[in-house]
């Protein structure tokens, strides 16, 4: 990574002290990055392809690993598929608990799309997944869609947080909002614990492109014990 990106990832964060993971872009594809603070999340080691990063860590004072897995979803097939093979391979062999989220590009049923073609032989690919690796599909309030395209004739549910068990047993009372939409045509989405404030945000995670600016279209942040909070945004960030 460049001097120059690195200045821009300061500029998401809002100073040097972070660490990060990135899976740069391809052509005209954007990459991914995750960014954290070192201080409250320990980076064991991580993973990155064209379409996810895992980042396997502890919080302070923990003693049980995470995996943060960033996704950004391919749009066809056989591409859906073989990252879903993958992540659940991946999810399976390693013990620890889980909180994939992002862009995933796929539904589950036919109420999470309109006016749009719904698949069913991708969705039950989808859902066969989120079964197989033992996640759970966290209900969310606030809206029904994620997305929307520029002339509101197209809606989806797209962006969602799945988390292993491990982590609704930590955390009985997580919960996941739909907010408002604002630049972007994605509704940022926000993981919480319902009697947290948040506090500041030790972690961050962004879908960019590279070279050009960054923009952000995935803010999360994570403080363990009892705080868990993510965004999905689309917009040039500049601060916390």
């Amino acid at each position: 990574m460049t001097k120059l990106e690195l200045f821009q990832l300061k500029s998401m964060w809002g100073n040097f002290s972070f660490d990060y993971a990135c899976s740069s872009a391809r052509g005209r594809s954007g990459g991914l990055v995750t960014l954290w603070d070192p201080n409250v999340f320990v980076k064991n080691r991580f993973w990155c392809g064209d379409n996810y990063i895992i980042v396997e860590g502890k919080w302070m004072n923990s003693v049980e690993n995470y995996y943060l897995i960033n996704v950004y979803g391919p749009q066809h097939q056989p591409e859906k598929a073989n990252l879903w093979a993958f992540l659940r391979t991946f999810i399976q062999n390693h013990a620890g608990n889980t909180i994939l989220f992002g862009d995933l590009n796929e539904v589950r049923n036919e109420l999470e799309r309109f006016g749009s073609s719904f698949s069913t032989i991708d969705a039950s690919i989808f859902n066969t997944f989120i079964h197989d690796a033992g996640l759970i599909d966290l209900p969310m309030g606030g809206r029904q869609f994620t997305w929307m395209n520029k002339a509101g004739s197209k809606l989806s549910k797209i962006d969602r947080f799945l988390i292993s068990d491990g982590v609704s047993q930590t955390h009985p009372d997580v919960q996941v909002t739909i907010l408002d939409r604002l630049w972007s045509d994605h509704n940022p989405i926000l993981l919480h614990c319902k009697k947290s404030d948040f506090g500041s945000i030790p972690f961050k995670v962004s879908k960019f492109l590279i070279p050009g600016s960054i923009e952000m279209t995935l803010k999360m942040s994570l403080k363990m014990p009892g705080r868990i909070s993510q965004m999905v945004k689309h917009v040039p960030f500049t601060s916390s």
